[in-house]
């Protein structure tokens, strides 16, 4: 009898779960089709599914292609209930917080050691400083308001260390068009401080009149945004050390 009773708490707890996991399918695959309706060639496959301690609550890890570019996203799935975030005030956590400062670091290495390969061929780069002292490689965007900020200490910065910059933008035509007066008129500067002037010059939100750039002045800059992007380059400014 006892084995009896036994074996029916196995079957139906071994229901239940099949149930929940049946109805975490389900919100799964709305928001996986959510994702194909907004991006139509995209590939999307479940990489990880983890419940949460101390609650019913399932992580569900994504994996989304399009082409040769992938990203991950994460979501939280309760039966037909789907979060964007999971804060447990207990533990004082945000679980999707958690995941993307985890994830940017990951990517943050992955894309340094490719790069790093790539850089010592690299002929696009403005180089400020003492050649004596540690190399950092700094990827930047004239229009990227972090970018700017890091600008404005960059005198500061020369004391510890050499800067080399690829000027790679994420954002639209004006900033590669900003990126190619930036690489052009620094050929003919001599010193770090006339070199510094010219970032300047072109990371100031405040720029309306400037030159006009070629269509093949523009393509070589695209180029070097797509070269870094396909090594994992995703957000500016990105910076390593030699």
């Amino acid at each position: 009898m006892k084995k009896l009773l036994s074996l029916s708490t196995l079957t139906l707890s071994l229901v239940f779960s099949q149930a929940f996991a049946d109805k975490n399918d389900e919100a799964i695959k709305f928001y996986t089709d959510l994702i194909k309706m907004q991006m139509p060639n995209a590939k999307v496959s479940v990489l990880k599914k983890e419940k949460l301690e101390n609650s019913n609550i399932t992580s569900v890890e994504l994996s989304i292609k399009v082409g040769e570019q992938s990203t991950q996203d994460i979501i939280f799935v309760q039966d037909n209930f789907i979060f964007p975030e999971i804060i447990d005030v207990k533990q004082k956590r945000m679980y999707r917080q958690e995941y993307e400062m985890a994830s940017l670091e990951r990517q943050r290495t992955e894309f340094s050691q490719k790069a790093k390969a790539v850089l010592k061929n690299e002929t696009q780069i403005i180089t400020l400083g003492d050649k004596n002292k540690p190399v950092l490689y700094v990827f930047s965007d004239p229009e990227c308001p972090y970018c700017r900020a890091h600008l404005a200490g960059i005198e500061e910065e020369l004391k510890k260390n050499q800067l080399k910059f690829i000027i790679t933008p994420v954002h639209g035509k004006s900033a590669f068009e900003k990126t190619a007066l930036i690489y052009k008129e620094s050929k003919n500067a001599k010193t770090d401080a006339q070199k510094i002037a010219i970032l300047r010059k072109y990371y100031d939100e405040n720029i309306k009149n400037y030159d006009k750039v070629s269509q093949k002045e523009l393509d070589t800059y695209y180029a070097l945004f797509e070269k870094y992007q396909k090594l994992g380059l995703r957000s500016v400014p990105s910076i390593i050390k030699e």
